[in-house]
């Protein structure tokens, strides 16, 4: 009996344990929320318990659970922590967002890497994930509004056109303002969009100082793709769909409007005259505008510009081994330009492999091939476009465009006797180019504290650009039978980094840096001509017979360095580094090639003190502040040299005239760089950055003007401060998180003022009779023109403003005249903005994601040379004109307070350059709107891959603006033939709606 009873007890014992141990198994895969990619390594955790489990190479895992359900936990290093409540049994898909708030990652800076806990100076990271949405061949378009203190400026539409980019405003009249690009850490370098794995922009001296003279516009280091652990990896990519051109605001009239326009060109008005009865002679218009032409309506426009296809495809595979890793990308781009017969292709190979010998010793090796070949356009082809007038017909009865024979009597209405299309028809202006780099880096561990890194690049490049038209083209070309211009360049140099870089740690200190020597060199070679007398159909310059100029001249620079940088940090609270750099330029004579470039920065990272651990609230907070000085050589390479050119001939033979005077005392433009700023995140859901900087550049390499007895205008010299001072907000915050849905948004400003003090003078610059002026206190790319004061409502002439001086030459009163000559030039606004900034979002729901991109800047002027010639008055009748805005009226007549328009018959002078062109260049885009699915894992798996995710996405969706002409985003470079801020009938910018299809296997 006892037997019995202990057996029944032993079995009810051991169900009871068999209950108890019983587990429930979840199985599911990790994937990445914007690109659908799996993630390896992720630590999943069931909530209150110790069990847990990691995802594998292709993001899978399983884990058991005690019971039917659970809560379980996703965590990874760079995503934000997740939490999914699931059932035994259940086969789940867990999608990961990107945390801004994490500060353990490794951020590239300088010339070496740092975790953001130990950053000292102002640094922005944008990760591939987050430039994904926009599709261009160029990563500065994809930076627009996503960093604070980053202007980002599309100032063409043309197919491989790059965006102007500037940081913490312009800091130079003449040198270079884009900023530095360093590609896998060297400087320079070619790489394609889509093998980028994330962008970091050094701001502040701090951070840049340690590239010298070539950093004084900030540095954007772009960091490419890398193997990632497990077996190997493939990615393909195929985005296709198409582009329609924006005009903005620049709306030319149809036939019908036109016609009703001109009535007005024939109002019974002459100035001066007593019996003026200030109707319209209908009479006289119909009868010089007969009525048929209302129903003659060709859209020039329409014709010149059409949707155009846009593809983009590219590949991948990754691998890594015990002692290998690869990465090995290609990539087609092809896009082809909304206006007549312009395009741009790009094929780019790229490859990176590194190899570990032993522990202490590894070398990579890097090579990237690029070519690329498109189609430009003649500037006069697009001014017709625009100004050929809608009653006159572009084609033949067959089709073909109408060419408009000199001297027969056949109607065209437009001004010049020029077909825009058959121009393009017999013209070409192809364009090719190849560029190679290989890279060579070396890492050896001496020892455990101490590593050589020796990084090294050769490169070279071969462009050649064509301009042909044929003799068949009316105008010009026609008359000199044809024309031809051909240039090709070849450049070609090598970079070579060789640093020793030391850690140490010794109990709560660690003190790391680096220093070595950099050696940098380039040379580019241009050779080539122009000629007239074509025959027809022949596009080589060797078939010119008249007019030959042949064209040959080569660059050459050396730049030799010294740097060095110095880490400390104490318990991972107190930070601070130093960094210092020696540069010897040949762009300066001898006693001048070498300039120091030191810089020092601290930070305090406050929440990993006492009294804030463990706070709930404020999970980091970080003050920082730095100071530095970088500098600039970027204006040629021989500016300091006494130049003669040999243009001209003497006796038969080549002679020399002077060309440059020699300015013996050249030196470096220098800026010194003050910042100071502080990071906070509160609750693990908003980090909140902010900076304050001054940036004061000194000795500004500016040509001064000399005396009339030296023999020449002007002289290189070093005179004048451009100074900014500004403040830089962004703030990234997860707003909203539950099990299915979440809401990421960020949100960043830049306040930038711009001074120039100490210049020797005040010089008016003209470009196209738009003057700019450059005076101590006054700003950068500030406007020098008449003020423009309306229409006189009893004769309808124009108005200006004119100041009235006393004797002391102070302004005292303005009045108005109607005597263009009379009118005061006077400070009308920057070319650059108060402000700028971007304001984005991404909503995730499941699979789902929807992210949504905004830009904005405000306070800008822009001259609309195009109004000069849409909106002219009568001045030129046989142009288009533009259909005026809404509020508009031409004068009618004595008496007329609502005119904005001066009357036809009396508006001398009234396109002259003035303010009534200058307009408020302020706008708000919605740069971007991309929407993406991740199909089910199951299904992906039928089909042989890991992960697919389709999307759709629009670009430059929609722009909010009072801007009367094409987009506001006009050109802040200057040139010989440009001006910041003046907007010339530029290639318009395009809306791109495209579809996005991602395949992983």
């Amino acid at each position: 009996m006892m037997k019995k009873l202990l057996l029944i007890c032993c079995c009810c014992v051991l169900g009871y344990l068999q209950t108890f141990a019983q587990t429930n198994s979840v199985s599911g895969k990790v994937v990445s929320g914007t690109d659908s990619q799996p993630i390896p390594g992720v630590v999943v955790m069931i909530k209150g318990t110790n069990g847990g489990a990691s995802t594998t190479a292709d993001g899978s895992f399983t884990v058991s659970i005690p019971g039917q359900t659970a809560t379980l936990q996703f965590r990874y290093v760079g995503y934000t922590t997740k939490e999914v409540d699931v059932k035994a049994g259940q086969n789940i898909t867990v999608t990961l967002t990107e945390d801004v708030t994490q500060l353990n990652d490794v951020v590239v800076v300088g010339y070496s890497s740092k975790k953001q806990s130990e950053l000292t100076s102002s640094v922005t990271v944008v990760s591939a994930n987050k430039l994904k949405d926009v599709t261009t061949n160029n990563v500065g378009s994809m930076l627009q509004g996503k960093v604070a203190g980053l202007q980002v400026v599309n100032s063409s539409g043309q197919p491989g056109s790059a965006p102007e980019i500037r940081l913490r405003g312009v800091s130079s009249v003449n040198a270079s303002q884009s900023p530095l690009f360093v590609v896998d850490g060297i400087i320079g370098g070619n790489y394609d969009p889509n093998d980028v794995e994330s962008i970091t922009v050094l701001k502040d001296a701090g951070a840049t100082a340690l590239y010298g003279s070539q950093a004084n516009a900030g540095v954007i280091i772009v960091t490419t793709k890398t193997a990632k652990e497990g077996r190997t990896r493939f990615n393909a990519k195929i985005t296709t769909g198409f582009r329609t051109a924006d005009f903005g605001k620049l709306d030319p009239m149809n036939s019908s409007q036109l016609y009703d326009y001109q009535k007005e060109l024939y109002r019974d008005y002459i100035v001066g005259a007593t019996d003026n009865t200030y109707k319209i002679d209908l009479g006289k218009f119909y009868a010089e505008r007969p009525l048929r032409l209302r129903g003659q309506d060709y859209d020039w426009v329409g014709e010149s510009f059409k949707r155009a296809p846009l593809t983009n495809v590219y590949i991948s595979a990754t691998g890594k081994t015990e002692k290998n890793s690869y990465y090995v990308g290609a990539s087609y781009f092809d896009e082809k330009g909304t206006f007549t017969n312009t395009n741009y292709k790009r094929l780019n190979l790229r490859a990176n492999s590194t190899y570990t010998f032993t522990k202490d010793l590894s070398i990579t090796n890097n090579i990237n091939l690029s070519a690329s070949k498109g189609n430009s356009y003649d500037y006069m082809d697009m001014y017709y476009s625009f100004l050929n007038i809608p009653w006159d017909n572009p084609y033949n009865a067959d089709g073909s465009p109408f060419y408009m024979e000199p001297g027969l009597p056949v109607e065209w209405w437009s001004r010049d006797r020029i077909n825009p299309l058959h121009t393009i028809e017999n013209s070409d202006h192809p364009y090719k180019g190849l560029n190679v780099n290989y890279d060579l880096v070396v890492n050896y561990n001496i020892t455990p504290w101490l590593t050589f890194t020796s990084s090294n690049r050769v490169a070279a490049g071969t462009d050649k650009s064509v301009n042909y038209f044929s003799p068949l083209v009316a105008g010009n070309y026609k008359a000199n039978g044809g024309y031809i211009y051909e240039l090709s360049s070849l450049n070609y140099g090598f970079i070579s980094n060789n640093l020793l870089k030391f850690n140490f740690q010794l109990g709560d200190h660690n003190l790391s840096g680096f220093a070595g020597l950099a050696f940098e060199n380039g040379r580019t070679e241009y050779s080539g001509g122009s000629g007239q007398g074509l025959p027809v159909g022949l596009k080589q310059l060797s078939v010119a017979t008249s007019q030959l100029r042949p064209i040959g001249y080569f660059n050459q620079n050396y730049l030799n360095s010294f740097l060095s940088q110095v880490n400390y940090n104490f318990k991972n609270k107190y930070f601070l580094s130093g960094s210092f750099r020696v540069d010897g330029s040949s762009a300066f004579p001898t006693n001048n090639q070498y300039a120091s470039f030191p810089s020092i920065s601290g930070a305090w990272l406050v929440s990993n003190e006492e009294f804030l651990a463990n706070n709930s609230s404020i999970t980091n907070l970080k003050l920082r502040a730095s100071y530095g000085i970088t500098g600039t050589q970027d204006i040629g390479s021989s500016r300091f040299l006494g130049l003669y050119a040999l243009t001209t001939q003497y006796d038969g033979k080549s002679a020399a005239v002077p060309y440059q005077l020699e300015s013996p005392n050249l030196t470096w433009e220098s800026k010194r760089q003050v910042n100071v700023g502080f990071d906070l995140s509160l609750f693990n859901r908003v980090t909140l950055t902010v900076d304050a900087y001054h940036n004061n550049t000194k000795d500004l390499l500016l040509q001064v003007a000399q005396p009339l007895s030296v023999g020449f205008e002007t002289r290189w010299a070093n005179v004048g401060n451009v100074i900014n001072k500004g403040i830089e907000i962004g703030i990234n915050a997860s707003p909203f998180k539950t099990g299915k849905f979440e809401w990421n948004t960020d949100f960043n400003v830049n306040f930038n003022s711009n001074k120039l003090e100490n210049l020797p003078a005040t010089n008016v610059r003209s470009v196209n009779s738009v003057s700019q002026i450059y005076r101590n206190g006054g700003n950068l790319y500030e406007f020098y023109l008449p003020k423009w004061a309306g229409v006189d409502a009893a004769t309808g002439s124009p108005l200006w403003e004119k100041l009235v001086y006393n004797e002391a030459g102070e302004s005292v009163a303005v009045e108005k005249t109607s005597n263009y000559s009379e009118a005061t030039y006077q400070e009308a606004g920057s070319a650059l903005p108060k402000y700028q900034g971007g304001f984005n979002n991404t909503f995730t729901y499941k699979d789902f994601s929807l992210r949504v991109n905004t830009y904005f800047s405000y306070g800008a002027k822009i001259f609309s040379n195009n109004l000069r010639y849409m909106r002219n008055d009568g001045n030129e009748p046989y142009y288009n004109q533009i259909v005026l805005p809404e509020g508009s009226k031409i004068w009618s007549g004595p008496g007329d307070t609502e005119a904005t328009e001066p009357s036809p018959q009396n508006s001398a002078g009234s396109t002259e350059t003035s303010t009534r062109y200058l307009k408020d260049a302020s706008y708000f885009t919605i740069r971007n709107i991309s929407f993406n699915y991740n199909l089910p894992a199951s299904f992906a798996k039928k089909l042989n891959f890991e992960g697919i995710s389709v999307g759709v996405s629009a670009d430059n969706v929609a722009t909010f603006t009072n801007f009367l002409g094409q987009d506001p985003q006009t050109t802040i470079t200057g040139g010989n033939f440009a001006m910041p801020g003046l907007q010339d009938f530029k290639y318009p910018n395009n809306r791109q709606y495209l579809l996005n299809i991602n395949f992983n296997f």
